[in-house]
């Protein structure tokens, strides 16, 4: 596995536990996330960003449910500062025929996560 910071290990440990409310306590009050799936596990928002601890709280229960399991293996990261780029492959109950190949770009604040976005490969 390649390096990384606590900070990442923080990340992957928090949404591997599927507890969203470990997942929230990464995230600044005002903190966004951008991901496609929003659409699917949020679609009254009628967009693609999450805005704040009360919607990324809401994805996170939405999304993480539907999970009896949850690791990411990670591929590789690349720190600079107070950002990340980590690409990895989900592998979970629901990816059981393909893992799901995902790169998220982290940005902190302090220690706590400032944005994300979240680009999903295609297969």
């Amino acid at each position: 596995m390649p390096t990384s910071s606590a900070r990442v290990e923080a990340w992957k440990s928090a949404w591997e536990s599927r507890d969203p409310a470990r997942v929230v306590a990464l995230y600044t009050r005002d903190a966004t996330h951008q991901s496609a799936f929003i659409a699917k596990i949020y679609p009254e928002l009628g967009r693609l960003s999450l805005n704040g601890h009360h919607e990324i709280g809401v994805y996170a229960r939405r999304g993480l449910e539907r999970y009896t399991e949850l690791r990411f293996e990670i591929l590789t990261v690349t720190e600079a500062g107070d950002r990340a780029a980590v690409e990895y492959r989900r592998h979970s109950n629901l990816d059981t025929a393909n893992q799901p190949h995902v790169l998220e770009l982290i940005e902190w604040r302090d220690a706590l996560i400032s944005s994300v976005r979240v680009f999903h490969f295609a297969a």
